[in-house]
Protein backbone atom coordinates (compact mmCIF):
# COMPACT_ATOMS: atom_id res chain seq x y z
CA UNK A 1 0.00 0.00 0.00
CA UNK A 2 2.83 2.36 1.01
CA UNK A 3 4.31 1.42 -2.90
CA UNK A 4 0.98 2.73 -4.25
CA UNK A 5 0.55 6.01 -2.68
CA UNK A 6 4.65 6.83 -3.40
CA UNK A 7 4.08 6.41 -7.27
CA UNK A 8 0.60 7.91 -6.56
CA UNK A 9 2.86 10.93 -5.10
CA UNK A 10 5.64 10.62 -7.54
CA UNK A 11 3.21 10.78 -10.67
CA UNK A 12 1.62 13.96 -9.08
CA UNK A 13 5.05 15.60 -8.75
CA UNK A 14 6.09 15.21 -12.37
CA UNK A 15 2.63 16.01 -13.91
CA UNK A 16 3.29 19.50 -11.52
CA UNK A 17 6.65 19.94 -13.10
CA UNK A 18 5.67 19.48 -16.31
CA UNK A 19 2.60 21.42 -16.47
CA UNK A 20 4.61 24.84 -14.78
CA UNK A 21 5.59 26.58 -17.69
CA UNK A 22 6.24 30.23 -18.12
CA UNK A 23 6.05 32.69 -20.99
CA UNK A 24 7.37 36.22 -21.67
CA UNK A 25 5.39 38.61 -23.86
CA UNK A 26 7.57 42.10 -24.68
CA UNK A 27 7.11 44.46 -27.77
CA UNK A 28 10.66 45.58 -28.77
CA UNK A 29 9.90 48.27 -31.44
CA UNK A 30 7.92 49.79 -29.03
CA UNK A 31 9.63 49.26 -25.78
CA UNK A 32 13.20 48.22 -26.83
CA UNK A 33 14.04 51.57 -27.42
CA UNK A 34 15.49 52.71 -24.14
CA UNK A 35 17.25 50.62 -21.24
CA UNK A 36 13.99 51.61 -18.85
CA UNK A 37 11.59 50.56 -22.13
CA UNK A 38 12.88 47.40 -21.30
CA UNK A 39 11.44 46.60 -17.79
CA UNK A 40 7.99 46.36 -19.51
CA UNK A 41 6.97 43.22 -20.21
CA UNK A 42 4.62 40.57 -19.22
CA UNK A 43 5.35 36.96 -17.85
CA UNK A 44 2.77 34.59 -18.55
CA UNK A 45 2.54 31.83 -15.51
CA UNK A 46 0.62 28.64 -17.27
CA UNK A 47 1.23 26.54 -14.50
CA UNK A 48 -1.05 26.33 -11.08
CA UNK A 49 1.69 26.81 -8.62
CA UNK A 50 3.40 30.22 -8.08
CA UNK A 51 6.99 30.11 -9.61
CA UNK A 52 9.80 32.09 -7.82
CA UNK A 53 13.12 32.75 -9.44
CA UNK A 54 15.21 35.90 -11.17
CA UNK A 55 14.76 37.20 -14.63
CA UNK A 56 18.19 37.96 -16.90
CA UNK A 57 17.78 40.35 -19.87
CA UNK A 58 20.44 39.52 -22.49
CA UNK A 59 20.28 42.26 -25.42
CA UNK A 60 22.40 41.71 -28.54
CA UNK A 61 23.30 43.72 -31.54
CA UNK A 62 22.87 41.15 -34.06
CA UNK A 63 24.65 42.68 -37.28
CA UNK A 64 28.13 43.74 -35.01
CA UNK A 65 27.32 40.74 -32.83
CA UNK A 66 27.93 43.47 -29.84
CA UNK A 67 26.91 42.07 -26.53
CA UNK A 68 25.32 45.75 -24.94
CA UNK A 69 23.82 44.68 -21.78
CA UNK A 70 22.89 41.80 -19.12
CA UNK A 71 20.06 42.91 -16.65
CA UNK A 72 19.53 40.46 -13.76
CA UNK A 73 16.27 41.18 -11.70
CA UNK A 74 15.94 40.42 -8.08
CA UNK A 75 14.21 37.60 -6.85
CA UNK A 76 10.46 37.71 -8.07
CA UNK A 77 7.28 35.64 -7.59
CA UNK A 78 5.24 34.71 -10.51
CA UNK A 79 1.21 33.69 -9.95
CA UNK A 80 -0.18 31.70 -12.22
CA UNK A 81 -1.87 34.05 -15.30
CA UNK A 82 -0.51 37.00 -16.48
CA UNK A 83 2.12 39.11 -14.37
CA UNK A 84 2.91 42.60 -15.25
CA UNK A 85 6.72 42.61 -14.43
CA UNK A 86 7.14 45.42 -11.16
CA UNK A 87 8.86 48.71 -11.99
CA UNK A 88 10.50 48.49 -8.81
CA UNK A 89 12.03 45.11 -9.14
CA UNK A 90 13.26 46.59 -12.71
CA UNK A 91 15.06 49.89 -11.09
CA UNK A 92 16.96 47.35 -8.14
CA UNK A 93 17.95 44.96 -10.97
CA UNK A 94 21.79 44.55 -11.71
CA UNK A 95 22.66 46.38 -14.93
CA UNK A 96 26.37 45.48 -16.33
CA UNK A 97 26.85 47.42 -19.76
CA UNK A 98 29.10 46.36 -22.20
CA UNK A 99 32.45 48.06 -22.79
CA UNK A 100 32.15 48.43 -26.61
CA UNK A 101 30.69 50.89 -28.42
CA UNK A 102 27.20 49.96 -27.97
CA UNK A 103 26.96 49.35 -24.44
CA UNK A 104 28.89 52.82 -23.13
CA UNK A 105 26.18 54.48 -25.83
CA UNK A 106 23.46 52.76 -24.18
CA UNK A 107 24.93 53.06 -20.58
CA UNK A 108 25.53 57.37 -21.37
CA UNK A 109 21.79 57.80 -23.01
CA UNK A 110 19.95 55.35 -21.68
CA UNK A 111 18.85 54.62 -25.28
CA UNK A 112 20.06 51.93 -27.49
CA UNK A 113 21.50 53.51 -31.15
CA UNK A 114 19.61 52.38 -33.74
CA UNK A 115 20.46 48.65 -34.94
CA UNK A 116 18.97 45.20 -35.44
CA UNK A 117 18.61 43.75 -31.70
CA UNK A 118 17.39 40.41 -30.15
CA UNK A 119 16.30 40.39 -26.48
CA UNK A 120 16.25 37.26 -24.37
CA UNK A 121 14.46 36.97 -21.40
CA UNK A 122 16.03 34.17 -19.04
CA UNK A 123 14.29 32.80 -16.04
CA UNK A 124 16.18 30.90 -13.64
CA UNK A 125 13.86 29.51 -11.04
CA UNK A 126 15.16 29.14 -7.43
CA UNK A 127 14.00 25.42 -6.80
CA UNK A 128 15.24 24.01 -10.20
CA UNK A 129 13.86 20.57 -8.49
CA UNK A 130 10.15 22.03 -8.92
CA UNK A 131 11.05 24.19 -12.11
CA UNK A 132 12.59 24.51 -15.38
CA UNK A 133 14.76 27.49 -16.82
CA UNK A 134 12.42 29.37 -19.51
CA UNK A 135 13.30 31.45 -22.29
CA UNK A 136 12.14 33.82 -24.91
CA UNK A 137 13.88 36.14 -27.67
CA UNK A 138 12.38 38.88 -29.59
CA UNK A 139 13.83 40.10 -32.11
CA UNK A 140 13.42 43.83 -33.17
CA UNK A 141 15.18 46.84 -35.73
CA UNK A 142 15.43 50.50 -33.69
CA UNK A 143 15.45 52.99 -35.56
CA UNK A 144 15.51 57.30 -34.69
CA UNK A 145 12.17 58.47 -34.36
CA UNK A 146 12.88 61.33 -36.07
CA UNK A 147 15.95 60.78 -38.79
CA UNK A 148 18.47 63.70 -39.75
CA UNK A 149 16.69 65.81 -42.50
CA UNK A 150 18.79 68.27 -44.78
CA UNK A 151 17.41 72.04 -44.28
CA UNK A 152 19.09 74.46 -46.81
CA UNK A 153 20.05 73.91 -49.29
CA UNK A 154 16.26 72.47 -49.76
CA UNK A 155 16.63 69.18 -52.44
CA UNK A 156 16.11 70.32 -56.14
CA UNK A 157 16.98 74.22 -55.07
CA UNK A 158 19.07 76.74 -56.97
CA UNK A 159 20.22 79.08 -54.61
CA UNK A 160 22.55 82.22 -55.87
CA UNK A 161 25.74 81.81 -53.42
CA UNK A 162 28.79 79.82 -53.87
CA UNK A 163 29.76 79.57 -50.33
CA UNK A 164 26.37 78.69 -48.81
CA UNK A 165 25.10 77.98 -45.54
CA UNK A 166 25.00 74.70 -45.03
CA UNK A 167 21.91 73.08 -41.94
CA UNK A 168 19.94 70.10 -41.52
CA UNK A 169 18.00 68.98 -38.49
CA UNK A 170 19.40 66.23 -35.79
CA UNK A 171 18.20 62.93 -35.43
CA UNK A 172 15.60 62.60 -32.61
CA UNK A 173 15.86 62.07 -29.75
CA UNK A 174 19.29 64.37 -30.18
CA UNK A 175 22.01 64.16 -27.63
CA UNK A 176 24.99 66.53 -26.99
CA UNK A 177 27.96 64.09 -27.38
CA UNK A 178 26.43 63.42 -31.11
CA UNK A 179 28.84 64.51 -33.66
CA UNK A 180 28.41 64.75 -37.69
CA UNK A 181 29.63 64.39 -41.16
CA UNK A 182 28.90 66.40 -43.70
CA UNK A 183 29.91 64.91 -47.50
CA UNK A 184 29.25 66.95 -50.49
CA UNK A 185 30.63 66.72 -54.23
CA UNK A 186 29.46 68.04 -57.85
CA UNK A 187 26.64 65.97 -59.83
CA UNK A 188 28.48 64.44 -62.94
CA UNK A 189 26.77 62.13 -65.86
CA UNK A 190 23.55 60.40 -64.61
CA UNK A 191 22.02 59.90 -61.33
CA UNK A 192 23.71 56.46 -60.96
CA UNK A 193 25.63 55.79 -57.97
CA UNK A 194 24.90 58.75 -56.65
CA UNK A 195 25.78 57.40 -52.78
CA UNK A 196 29.30 55.81 -54.20
CA UNK A 197 30.29 59.22 -55.70
CA UNK A 198 29.72 60.92 -52.65
CA UNK A 199 31.77 58.39 -50.83
CA UNK A 200 34.86 58.22 -53.63
CA UNK A 201 35.25 61.82 -54.81
CA UNK A 202 33.96 64.24 -51.87
CA UNK A 203 34.27 68.03 -52.77
CA UNK A 204 33.65 68.48 -49.25
CA UNK A 205 34.41 66.20 -46.64
CA UNK A 206 33.73 67.59 -42.83
CA UNK A 207 33.96 65.50 -39.76
CA UNK A 208 33.54 65.58 -35.77
CA UNK A 209 31.32 68.53 -36.71
CA UNK A 210 29.01 69.63 -33.28
CA UNK A 211 26.96 72.04 -34.91
CA UNK A 212 23.71 71.58 -37.20
CA UNK A 213 24.45 74.32 -39.50
CA UNK A 214 28.08 75.90 -41.05
CA UNK A 215 29.38 78.23 -43.88
CA UNK A 216 31.11 76.62 -46.78
CA UNK A 217 34.66 76.86 -45.74
CA UNK A 218 36.70 79.49 -47.48
CA UNK A 219 39.53 77.71 -47.72
CA UNK A 220 37.60 75.36 -50.11
CA UNK A 221 37.09 76.42 -54.01
CA UNK A 222 34.02 77.92 -53.66
CA UNK A 223 30.88 76.41 -56.09
CA UNK A 224 30.21 77.07 -59.47
CA UNK A 225 27.41 78.74 -61.74
CA UNK A 226 25.24 76.50 -63.32
CA UNK A 227 27.03 73.61 -61.17
CA UNK A 228 24.56 71.32 -59.77
CA UNK A 229 25.71 69.28 -56.40
CA UNK A 230 24.79 66.35 -53.76
CA UNK A 231 25.21 66.48 -50.35
CA UNK A 232 24.25 64.69 -47.24
CA UNK A 233 24.53 64.84 -43.28
CA UNK A 234 25.78 61.39 -40.94
CA UNK A 235 24.97 61.73 -37.56
CA UNK A 236 27.35 59.58 -35.06
CA UNK A 237 27.73 59.13 -31.34
CA UNK A 238 31.16 56.80 -30.12
CA UNK A 239 31.57 55.75 -34.16
CA UNK A 240 28.24 54.05 -34.51
CA UNK A 241 25.90 55.86 -37.18
CA UNK A 242 22.97 57.14 -35.69
CA UNK A 243 20.88 58.43 -39.04
CA UNK A 244 21.87 59.46 -42.58
CA UNK A 245 20.14 62.10 -44.19
CA UNK A 246 18.48 61.56 -47.53
CA UNK A 247 20.95 63.03 -50.53
CA UNK A 248 19.56 66.45 -51.62
CA UNK A 249 20.32 67.91 -54.56
CA UNK A 250 20.91 71.30 -55.19
CA UNK A 251 21.78 73.77 -58.10
CA UNK A 252 24.04 77.32 -57.93
CA UNK A 253 22.14 79.30 -60.31
CA UNK A 254 21.55 83.33 -59.83
CA UNK A 255 18.44 84.95 -60.66
CA UNK A 256 17.21 88.37 -59.18
CA UNK A 257 15.35 88.38 -56.31
CA UNK A 258 11.97 88.91 -56.17
CA UNK A 259 11.30 92.61 -54.78
CA UNK A 260 8.81 93.69 -52.33
CA UNK A 261 5.39 93.97 -54.32
CA UNK A 262 3.65 97.23 -54.49
CA UNK A 263 1.30 97.88 -51.24
CA UNK A 264 -1.80 97.26 -52.93
CA UNK A 265 -0.36 93.89 -54.87
CA UNK A 266 0.36 90.50 -53.67
CA UNK A 267 2.21 87.75 -55.09
CA UNK A 268 0.60 83.96 -55.68
CA UNK A 269 1.66 82.27 -53.41
CA UNK A 270 3.08 78.78 -55.93
CA UNK A 271 4.86 81.59 -57.67
CA UNK A 272 7.37 82.27 -55.18
CA UNK A 273 9.43 79.30 -55.42
CA UNK A 274 11.88 78.05 -57.80
CA UNK A 275 14.92 79.07 -55.57
CA UNK A 276 14.08 82.36 -55.57
CA UNK A 277 14.05 84.69 -52.74
CA UNK A 278 11.56 87.01 -51.67
CA UNK A 279 12.21 89.92 -49.43
CA UNK A 280 10.07 90.74 -47.32
CA UNK A 281 10.18 94.40 -45.48
CA UNK A 282 8.73 94.17 -42.59
CA UNK A 283 5.77 92.32 -44.04
CA UNK A 284 5.23 89.20 -46.05
CA UNK A 285 2.24 89.87 -48.62
CA UNK A 286 1.07 87.47 -50.71
CA UNK A 287 -2.35 85.45 -51.72
CA UNK A 288 -3.40 82.43 -51.15
CA UNK A 289 -6.30 80.51 -52.75
CA UNK A 290 -8.49 78.39 -49.81
CA UNK A 291 -10.50 76.04 -51.76
CA UNK A 292 -11.85 74.27 -48.71
CA UNK A 293 -13.55 75.17 -45.72
CA UNK A 294 -10.60 75.79 -43.58
CA UNK A 295 -10.71 79.12 -41.26
CA UNK A 296 -7.16 79.48 -40.21
CA UNK A 297 -3.80 78.64 -42.15
CA UNK A 298 -1.49 76.33 -41.12
CA UNK A 299 2.10 77.73 -41.08
CA UNK A 300 5.62 77.84 -39.60
CA UNK A 301 8.51 80.02 -40.37
CA UNK A 302 11.79 78.40 -39.75
CA UNK A 303 15.07 80.51 -39.20
CA UNK A 304 17.45 78.78 -41.56
CA UNK A 305 20.43 80.04 -39.99
CA UNK A 306 19.72 78.45 -37.15
CA UNK A 307 19.66 75.21 -37.74
CA UNK A 308 15.84 75.31 -38.97
CA UNK A 309 14.45 76.36 -35.76
CA UNK A 310 10.95 77.24 -35.48
CA UNK A 311 9.77 81.19 -35.12
CA UNK A 312 7.52 81.16 -31.85
CA UNK A 313 4.18 83.00 -31.27
CA UNK A 314 3.77 83.63 -35.40
CA UNK A 315 0.57 85.77 -36.15
CA UNK A 316 -2.56 83.92 -36.87
CA UNK A 317 -4.25 84.07 -40.24
CA UNK A 318 -7.86 83.79 -40.84
CA UNK A 319 -8.95 82.32 -44.37
CA UNK A 320 -12.10 83.03 -46.25
CA UNK A 321 -12.99 80.44 -48.97
CA UNK A 322 -11.84 81.59 -52.21
CA UNK A 323 -8.61 83.85 -52.99
CA UNK A 324 -6.90 85.42 -49.27
CA UNK A 325 -5.07 88.67 -49.36
CA UNK A 326 -2.35 88.20 -46.80
CA UNK A 327 -0.48 90.01 -45.16
CA UNK A 328 2.00 88.60 -41.56
CA UNK A 329 3.49 91.34 -40.09
CA UNK A 330 7.20 90.38 -39.01
CA UNK A 331 8.21 93.19 -36.85
CA UNK A 332 7.38 91.53 -33.63
CA UNK A 333 9.12 88.34 -34.12
CA UNK A 334 12.22 89.64 -33.77
CA UNK A 335 14.12 88.30 -36.44
CA UNK A 336 17.44 89.46 -37.51
CA UNK A 337 18.07 92.07 -40.76
CA UNK A 338 19.84 90.38 -43.56
CA UNK A 339 18.74 86.35 -42.39
CA UNK A 340 17.42 83.85 -44.26
CA UNK A 341 13.94 82.12 -43.47
CA UNK A 342 11.55 79.92 -44.07
CA UNK A 343 8.04 80.33 -44.62
CA UNK A 344 6.43 76.65 -44.85
CA UNK A 345 2.24 76.28 -45.16
CA UNK A 346 0.56 73.34 -44.74
CA UNK A 347 -2.68 73.81 -47.08
CA UNK A 348 -5.00 71.77 -46.18
CA UNK A 349 -4.88 67.87 -48.15
CA UNK A 350 -2.14 69.18 -50.45
CA UNK A 351 1.50 69.02 -50.11
CA UNK A 352 3.09 72.19 -47.97
CA UNK A 353 4.57 75.45 -50.04
CA UNK A 354 8.00 76.38 -48.92
CA UNK A 355 9.09 80.05 -49.70
CA UNK A 356 12.26 81.40 -48.58
CA UNK A 357 12.71 85.21 -48.00
CA UNK A 358 14.98 87.60 -46.78
CA UNK A 359 14.20 89.76 -43.51
CA UNK A 360 14.50 93.76 -43.94
CA UNK A 361 13.78 96.69 -42.51
CA UNK A 362 15.30 99.43 -44.82
CA UNK A 363 16.50 99.78 -48.82
CA UNK A 364 20.10 98.53 -47.26
CA UNK A 365 19.90 94.67 -47.64
CA UNK A 366 21.43 92.90 -50.51
CA UNK A 367 21.58 89.43 -51.86
CA UNK A 368 25.18 87.87 -51.21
Amino acid sequence: MKRIILIVISFFSVAAIADAQLGFYFLPELYGRSIDGLGTFQVQNFGREKMTGQISITVKENKSGSLVVIITTPQVTFNPGTNNFSKSSFSNSAFNFSSNAYGSLANQTRNLPPGEYSFCFHFTPKDKTLFDDYENCFDGEIQPLVPITLLNPAHMDSICTRRPVLSWQPPMPFSRTMKFRLILTEKKGDNEGVEDLLMRTPLLLLDNISATTINYPSINPELKEDKTYYWQAIAYEKGIIISKSEIGEFTVQCKEAIKPAPNDSYRELKLMVNGNYYIANRVLKFSFRNDYNVSKMRYSILDIENAGEEIKHVPEVKLVQGLNKIDIDLADLNLKVGNHYILKVYPFNEPPVVVRFIYKEDDSIELQ
